[in-house]
């Protein structure tokens, strides 16, 4: 005869009045409660042995996430100005990140985690440079090669023609030829976006790609797309690549320019306004991202730590 706690079944029975088959249902809850246990701890421990393999943190999905985009100009070994960081500056800004836990993404990254839901580090931020300048080509590429990061440059289109016809090396003020570009978007360091052909200037005709007052809205739809496509065209038969992001010359942001954007396919667009980015699933969250420049003598620290105190005023 089995026992049950030193008893015997028919003992325990009588004791408490069960009968045969109560007796027996009691049992086998019993036993199916404990092998539930045993499930879930044996759970539990494949997990924590899953997780001690597996280190590098993702960033958790059921809440925003902080995305600082750190936004550069130039990268000059001497005339440095606001804009125009030094290679030490740039190369200790990869080192901070490096030791802080950062992990730098690109902007078609940031795109897969809103509309596929493929995972994003714990700690995403992104490096954005705008232009195109060669010191880009010279002093960030290398070190981004050195720190195994990678960068966002947005480039003008009708600069990288005019230096592939005439090229220049002085790296104060030349711009990467479309060659220079290609050797960039190859090694993975770069992604290459659209920055408008020609409409980063500022004239008595337009001041970037905004919209002029009293324009017609079918008028500067044609402008702004003639422009936007011609880049995009140039940057195709160049580097083979489509740019699925625009980035506002001077930040100067139109809102009649949204829809246009997005008839275009672009999913995404930078802006030159202040503060840290909180991301969700939300593609709408994707437009007029907000960005932080970095600015010569001035730490990328002492640069994120001042951009974080915006979160505050966050909704």
């Amino acid at each position: 005869m089995r026992k049950v706690r030193g008893a015997s079944l028919n003992a325990v029975r009588k004791a408490y009045n069960f009968s045969k088959g109560d007796l027996s249902m009691v049992i086998r809850l019993h036993y199916k409660i404990a092998a539930a246990v045993l499930l879930a701890v044996l759970l539990l421990c494949s997990a924590l042995a899953f997780g001690s393999r597996h280190t590098q943190a993702i960033a958790p999905v059921d809440e925003r996430i902080r995305l600082p985009i750190i936004m550069y100009h130039e990268i000059r070994a001497y005339n440095n100005n606001r804009m125009a960081i030094s290679p030490y500056e740039f190369e200790s800004d990869l080192r901070y990140l490096q030791r802080n836990g950062y992990t730098t993404i690109s902007m078609t990254d940031l795109i897969h985690y809103v509309y596929d839901d493929m995972p994003l580090p714990e700690k995403p931020i992104i490096l954005t440079f705008d232009d195109g300048y060669l010191n880009n080509y010279a002093y960030a590429f290398p070190l981004l090669k050195k720190y195994h990061m990678t960068a966002v440059l947005s480039v003008i289109g009708k600069n990288a023609d005019d230096f592939t016809r005439v090229p220049d090396k002085n790296l104060d003020y030349s711009h990467a030829t479309w060659d220079q570009l290609a050797e960039m978007a190859r090694s993975g360091c770069f992604e290459i976006q659209n920055h408008t052909y020609n409409m980063h200037t500022i004239t008595y005709k337009r001041y970037g790609c905004a919209k002029n007052a009293g324009e017609s809205e079918e008028h500067y739809e044609k402008a702004l797309t003639d422009d936007l496509m011609r880049c995009q065209q140039e940057i195709s038969d160049n580097l083979g690549t489509v740019p699925n992001t625009f980035t506002y010359p001077y930040g100067n942001v139109s809102s009649d320019s949204l829809a246009i954007i997005k008839k275009l396919g672009f999913l995404a667009s930078l802006s030159c306004k202040y503060g840290i980015n909180l991301i969700d699933r939300n593609p709408d969250g994707l437009y007029c991202l907000m960005r932080i420049s970095r600015y010569h003598d001035v730490s990328l620290s002492k640069t994120l730590s001042d951009a974080m105190k915006t979160l505050k005023y966050a909704k």
